[in-house]
């Protein structure tokens, strides 16, 4: 494969953005994630890669619980910017809105969605996860905002 002709046409293949989250040892933990993907109606399912050397693959694993924070447009800039792999706590300073699944949800978030894991599988250098969408809202505040895309110059790097 020629890498250099690829990596372009790769990089066309758009995503959203979030904010995955969920609890390691009783804190909360969250990463940036593009590689999320609706996989089922019904149950509704989606997917989520993860290198396997972050926290969130190791949160995941102990928890089985994940949450998706949709970043919209209006707000989504903001949100992200602890969760670039900054030092400190990234939720320092968010409002986390607390939820019956003691997952991390952030309050000018889109959207919110509650999922356990139902499976894993190996997907070169990440780890493709399986999860149940098991809840989920959109809070009225934001139904006029549109979710964030991204487009990557570069299909092989974030």
């Amino acid at each position: 494969m020629d890498k250099d002709k690829v990596a372009p046409a790769l990089g066309k293949i758009t995503s959203g953005l979030y904010i995955a989250t969920s609890t390691h040892d009783g804190a909360p933990v969250g990463m940036l994630s593009s590689f999320v993907e609706q996989a089922s109606f019904e149950p509704p399912m989606v997917t989520i890669a993860v290198a396997p050397d972050r926290i969130l693959a190791k949160a995941l694993e102990a928890t089985g619980k994940i949450g998706l924070n949709v970043l919209g447009k209006k707000a989504g800039g903001e949100l992200m910017k602890p969760f670039f792999g900054g030092d400190g706590d990234p939720f320092a300073g968010l409002e986390v809105v607390e939820n019956e699944h003691g997952l991390p949800q952030l309050s000018g978030a889109l959207a919110f969605l509650a999922c356990e894991l139902r499976g894993k599988f190996p997907a070169g250098d990440h780890t493709l996860y399986l999860c149940e969408v098991i809840d989920g809202e959109m809070p009225e505040r934001q139904e006029k905002d549109e979710p964030m895309v991204r487009i990557r110059p570069n299909g092989f790097n974030y």
